[in-house]
């Protein structure tokens, strides 16, 4: 019994831990860096140079952090008598649960369209892509603030 609580705590953690590097990562571009980017730096292509550099780095951790999000959720999921599957609705831990799963997807899906209209470093990007990147962050971070949420609801039942 023991065993199995301290693994589950470890999953638990992970999980935490994968969360905190995505969505926390979101909370400091939005919060943080993008405005002092922006203050110390102005617009300029060197300020854009730097935020590039910094997401590109960051959508490492994120890739990473998404499959282990993947992986420790299903466990997690697993875990609860009141998980009635993947995304199934019948009961309220289950309905959020299947909420937050397709809020999530959504910021899976965020993050790749951006990865893969963006990430190149050799392209220079028009002002009004660099306003379409920062604003799929900013959209992400919300989106991820909104399963912040849930998943206390959920850690609430």
């Amino acid at each position: 019994m023991v065993t199995q609580q301290l693994i589950m705590g470890i999953i638990r953690f992970l999980h935490d831990l994968f969360t905190v590097v995505w969505i926390g990562g979101l909370a400091f571009m939005v919060l943080t860096m993008f405005p002092s980017v922006k203050k110390v730096l102005g617009k300029n292509p060197q300020a854009q140079s730097l935020i590039n550099a910094i997401t590109r780095r960051h959508s490492i951790w994120v890739y990473i952090s998404i499959a282990g999000l993947f992986i420790t959720g299903l466990l997690l999921g697993k875990s609860s008598g009141d998980y009635l599957g993947f995304m199934r609705f019948g009961n309220f831990y289950s309905n959020l649960t299947a909420v937050k799963h397709i809020i999530t997807f959504a910021m899976v899906l965020i993050a790749l369209v951006r990865s893969i209209l963006f990430r190149k470093k050799d392209i220079k990007r028009s002002p009004g892509q660099n306003k379409i990147s920062m604003l799929l962050v900013i959209i992400n971070f919300f989106l991820g603030l909104l399963i912040l949420l849930l998943s206390s609801l959920i850690a609430s039942i």
